[in-house]
């Protein structure tokens, strides 16, 4: 059988829950129509019979009991699912519960009920909710549950499925109200399980395991929006900030090592030379530099000689060709 639980708000719009299958069922299957078709056959072959041989009343009686064998057999046997299990009563009484597969009731006397073992999602329609921090959040969430007792869900509450969503609807109002915003966006999954333990705390006397529950969304005021905008913007440029520095914090450690090894006059001459080795690499320029004394000193006559000499190719193939022109 199929029930639909909805809620019609004074706005005009629809909240409630969708049950795919309320699983009350009966266990009769195939199998249950066939044991029936026996004795119908049998009595409805009799009673032709009957008819055929002049008795129109005996047959009209045979038929009729074939007809109410038929049924009282097709009630005897009935047929759970894999996935389905049943509690059956004796004159309302719970007498005892049965699993999948082929089982057997007293017709007129015992009745049966299933459930649905397998795992459920229930949806919980959108809250709006007021945050510890006086924000206005709206939050839906899903809940995945499953009957662990099927006596208990049948027994101790009227609609299992209906009474765990409204129940992790206020769950999650009391939860949310309890946190500040930061807590709900930054540990999500944290306050998931406090909803979760709640609402499987209630639910186990009716026979229900809660597995998980998520919150699928978290809406803000448009003004709450900017807010954090700005907030991870300046959050971003700081971090940033903070990496130049350190940048620049390392980068004058390495040239404070490197000015240690540069007050070797071997050093500092051959760093110089390098220097006006990739300048003079310009063709278009001529370089004139000022060293001061005490790096004429160290260079010596020698140094300076080489100095002199530096790209002297190229600068003697640059007046050939102005020569030329």
């Amino acid at each position: 059988m199929r029930f639909r639980v909805i809620k019609v708000t004074n706005e005009g719009n629809y909240e409630g829950f969708e049950e795919s299958y309320k699983d009350v069922g009966t266990g009769r299957g195939a199998i249950s129509f066939l044991v029936a078709m026996i004795p119908f056959v049998i009595f409805s072959i009799m009673s032709l019979m009957v008819f055929w041989r002049g008795s129109p009343g005996l047959g009209f009686l045979l038929f009729f009991t074939g007809m109410f064998l038929a049924y009282v057999a097709g009630s005897t046997v009935r047929v759970n699912r894999e996935w389905e299990q049943g509690v059956i009563l004796r004159f309302g009484k719970f007498k005892r519960t049965v699993g999948s597969g082929i089982f057997f009731i007293i017709p007129f006397v015992e009745s049966v009920i299933t459930r649905d073992m397998r795992i459920r999602t229930l949806d919980i329609p959108t809250q709006e909710v007021i945050t510890r921090d006086n924000i206005s959040v709206k939050v839906d969430a899903v809940i995945f549950m499953q009957v662990t007792d099927v006596k208990k869900s049948i027994i101790n509450v009227q609609d299992y499925e209906y009474s765990v969503g409204k129940f992790g609807q206020t769950t999650l109002r009391n939860t949310i109200g309890q946190k500040t915003l930061d807590d709900i966006l930054e540990k999500t999954s944290d306050v998931a399980h406090l909803i979760q333990e709640a609402v499987d705390e209630a639910s186990d006397k009716w026979g229900v395991d809660i597995q998980k529950v998520e919150l699928q969304n978290i809406e803000l005021p448009e003004n709450m929006k900017r807010v954090i905008a700005i907030q991870a913007e300046a959050e971003r440029e700081s971090k940033a900030i903070l990496t130049k520095a350190n940048a620049e914090k390392n980068a004058s450690l390495i040239l404070k090592e490197a000015s240690i090894n540069m007050k070797d006059p071997n050093a500092m001459q051959l760093r110089i030379l390098q220097s006006i080795s990739e300048i003079s690499k310009d063709q278009a320029n001529t370089i004139i530099m000022a060293l001061p004394m005490e790096t004429l000193k160290y260079l010596g006559p020698g140094g300076i000689g080489a100095l002199s000499s530096i790209n002297s190719s190229d600068a003697r193939r640059r007046t050939q060709l102005k020569d030329r022109k």
